[in-house]
């Protein structure tokens, strides 16, 4: 991964990958007036580290409110929306009915190959290294993941970040065969269940906004778990030609 900070905003590319997600700038405009020369400098960076494309993620509480202008004079096109929601763990959990079994990922190779190939499966990505990057974070400090079951055979995957009071969940898919049997719902609510253990306030989430031409099935079901809609993010899409 190559990163730098250009104007108080995080760059982050992994260049071999076309995957937006692990190339885009995230903070532009928070703690710094941005300038025509910071976004060409933002621009550069991305073309010699030889990326096909990257986001910009325009936060709400931007300093100023000309960088939509300037991102699309410097050949940015609006790409999509995406919500951060959140949840105040002041109420206990319902956890529905469900055949599905949750397993907590230990040190397990197996489970952590589930893991990744979950993940790059039910994202459609093409670069098969994903599998195993992925399932990097596996034993890092404040991650906790976890496998959905029917029966024997691992369907969906998610994980969920901790820090003090706050808690994240963070990657989950479901393979395209098991879609709608609420693995993802059932993941939630063991995640919640496991940050209100953790003594965690708060729980957020990210996710794609959902429209009628373009359902998100994720969104959706954080709202009827209770999560609370806070902002929508710009992303901001540049391609090299």
């Amino acid at each position: 991964m190559l990163w730098t900070v250009i104007a108080g905003a995080f760059i982050g590319a992994v260049p071999e990958i076309n995957v937006l997600a692990m190339n885009r700038v995230i903070g532009m405009g928070m703690t710094a007036v941005i300038k025509p020369q910071d976004i060409e400098s933002i621009i550069n960076f991305y073309k010699k580290a030889g990326a096909k494309r990257f986001l910009i993620q325009l936060a709400t509480n931007a300093i100023q409110d000309n960088l939509q202008m300037m991102l699309s004079n410097a050949g940015f096109n609006l790409h999509n929306h995406w919500f951060k929601l959140k949840k105040k763990l002041d109420k206990a959990i319902a956890v529905s009915p469900s055949e599905l079994r949750i397993e907590k990922i230990a040190d397990d190779q197996q489970q952590k190959q589930d893991y990744g190939h979950i993940l790059f499966e039910s994202f459609g990505w093409e670069d098969p290294r994903l599998k195993s990057w992925l399932s990097k974070t596996i034993g890092q400090m404040g991650y906790h993941h976890y496998l959905a079951y029917l029966g024997d055979k691992p369907i969906a995957a998610a994980a969920l970040h901790v820090m003090d009071c706050y808690a994240s969940l963070a990657f989950a898919g479901t393979l395209p065969f098991y879609r709608g049997m609420g693995a993802q719902r059932t993941l939630i609510e063991r995640r919640l269940l496991e940050a209100t253990k953790a003594g965690c306030t708060y729980v957020f989430a990210e996710t794609a906004v959902s429209t009628p031409e373009k359902p998100v099935q994720s969104h959706k079901n954080l709202l009827r778990l209770g999560f609370e809609e806070v902002y929508q993010r710009e992303n901001w899409i540049f391609k090299f030609d």
